[in-house]
């Protein structure tokens, strides 16, 4: 009738034969080799320049093949038999097979059981038949597993035949004595985690059970950006696009060494001549939220490789004629080839895809760019709703409430469109309402004004704003007058959140360095502060229905 108690920490190995791992102390040239295109033919040549080294990688890959097909094939894993296959993933669904009527199983495992596409099936199963007894999900910054990289992230998973209706969760903990913390376990049923990750399915993790409160009701309350199985719930009509590989489109990029060998000259940041024209290839690491020109591969000294770009001062940025450098350019028939059909407008907005909610200073680094090349770390969205709309939108990801609620979602270093299309995002219907904190304007009409002046610093963006109906120059670079604006724009979105003023307060804390740089600048967490006098006014402003006033002279966009 199957076992009482199972325990276990299962091995942790992917079942498909890695190259690299296998060559490493067999043939250095193999291991070492640049790409795997290069490897795979090295491997290849085995079987003249090294037969005895060729048999052993053939029977090595025979076994592998034989495990992948027992694994996926025999019946015995429906859940977790698929994908790039984990032994730790197949161990986990044979445990709880294993249970008897009235078991129940602990292991560790990687937190990827819970929060992986690869395992998504065998977690929602677990949570929709209420037999998933607690997560406990671990870092090993405390080193508790001493053989282990202290980044890796693992988990206690228990298992009960025996219905749980609310099973116990908690996240990021480092000593096993943490749980013993009311604060830091929180209860979740198949309910709750239908309303945060309604597309996957998957576990969300929160440090706290104050954050798991707050995220439930923010979902609760706005939904996600993008619910996949609802014919109506794309209500931003969005699209997304990778524009360039970095990697397999690299046959169409051109370097500056390139471009000026071949007689073209520079205009600004792009490369012409009589009959071609080249576009600067727009890389993450060049963006930032309202700056299309963060990062400046002209500002890199000769000996630096470029992983981090230095970012633009303040005199450079002044000048609206300033354009950034990119390390690559790519013919602008190339481009118009992969917009074609898609958008028409000469401007994009696309978010980095590369982040990290441990170690970032935000999470979610949305930018609105002038139309250029671009590369995959910096995914593109369309829509087809009036550019007014799209600022708002931007606006939006720029928020720390987003930035908040995604750092509860995205475990790895990559804000995918999966993650993307979870997060709480407001549907446009939100800002044709009344601001509460302005009775006499729309919400898109006080946003605009704000979004317009942090974003249109330099002629490049003059088509956004033509579109969103704004025919003067360029606005001033101003440093101070944009931490107002965009403090007055968190504020905002802290009210059409619905957040209140303790728990805004407690959102702001948990960026720490946002808080580290304020203090080395100021002295004093500023941007907390400026923010929550800024959340209070308006709601003054809501009970007692006279206007918010702005704090700048002259107001956003003000033309002089």
């Amino acid at each position: 009738g199957g076992f009482d108690v199972v325990l276990g920490n299962p091995p942790w190995e992917r079942v498909k034969l890695q190259e690299q791992e296998f060559f490493a102390s067999r043939n250095e040239k193999i291991s070492g080799a640049v790409n795997a295109a290069a490897r795979k033919k090295l491997i290849a040549d085995l079987s003249q320049s090294n037969p005895v080294l060729w048999a052993e990688w053939c029977v090595a890959s025979r076994d592998s093949e034989g495990q992948s097909h027992l694994v996926r094939e025999s019946g015995r894993y429906p859940l977790c038999g698929r994908g790039d296959v984990n032994t730790y993933a197949i161990f986990a669904e044979h445990n709880r097979n294993l249970l008897g009527r009235n078991g129940r199983a602990g292991f560790i495992v990687p937190i990827g059981i819970a929060t992986d596409d690869t395992t998504k099936d065998f977690f929602g199963d677990l949570m929709s038949r209420e037999n998933l007894a607690a997560f406990y999900g671990f870092e090993n910054e405390g080193k508790l597993f001493k053989g282990i990289d202290h980044r890796v992230n693992f988990c206690l998973l228990i298992l009960s035949t025996p219905t749980i209706h609310a099973p116990v969760f908690s996240a990021f903990i480092r000593e096993p004595s943490a749980l013993r913390d009311p604060g830091r376990v929180y209860h979740l049923t198949a309910a709750d985690i239908a309303t945060l990750n309604p597309n996957t399915g998957t576990c969300p993790v929160f440090r706290t059970r104050r954050d798991a409160e707050i995220n439930l009701a923010i979902y609760l309350r706005i939904g996600v950006l993008w619910r996949d199985k609802d014919p109506q719930g794309n209500s931003w009509d969005l699209r997304f696009m990778a524009m360039f590989h970095m990697a397999s489109d690299s046959g169409l990029f051109h370097t500056r060494t390139g471009v000026e060998a071949a007689g073209l000259r520079s205009v600004g940041n792009k490369m012409t001549k009589v009959a071609s024209l080249l576009l600067p290839v727009c890389e993450a690491k060049m963006l930032y939220h309202y700056n299309h020109r963060f990062g400046d591969f002209a500002l890199l000294a000769p000996d630096e490789r470029g992983h981090i770009l230095p970012q633009v001062p303040d005199e450079k940025l002044a000048d609206a004629h300033y354009a950034t450098t990119p390390r690559y350019w790519v013919a602008e028939s190339e481009v118009d080839s992969r917009l074609r059909g898609v958008w028409s407008r000469k401007w994009l907005l696309g978010w980095r895809d590369i982040t990290d909610a441990r170690s970032s200073v935000r999470t979610v680094v949305a930018s609105l760019i002038p139309r250029q090349a671009v590369g995959n770390t910096v995914p593109l969205m369309f829509t087809e709703v009036r550019p007014h709309l799209v600022a708002a939108l931007y606006a939006g990801l720029c928020s720390f409430v987003l930035d908040y609620a995604a750092r509860q979602k995205i475990g790895g270093v990559h804000l995918t469109y999966s993650y993307l299309k979870q997060l709480p995002v407001l549907a446009p219907m939100v800002y044709e309402k009344q601001a509460t904190w302005c009775s006499s304007s729309a919400i898109l009409d006080w946003l605009l004004p704000r979004v317009l002046e942090l974003t249109y610093t330099a002629w490049a963006l003059e088509p956004f704003a033509h579109d969103v109906g704004y025919d003067g120059p360029p606005f001033r670079w101003d440093p101070d007058r944009r931490f107002i604006l965009r403090a007055e724009l968190d504020a905002a979105f802290f009210h059409l959140y619905g957040i209140s003023h303790d728990d805004a307060d407690y959102i702001l804390d948990t960026f720490p360095i946002v808080r580290k740089n304020d203090e080395k600048a100021h002295g004093e967490y500023r941007t907390k502060r400026v923010i929550l006098e800024i959340y209070d006014a308006m709601a003054e402003a809501t009970r007692t229905g006279k206007p918010y006033q702005t704090r700048l002279d002259p107001p956003p966009a003000d033309s002089s």
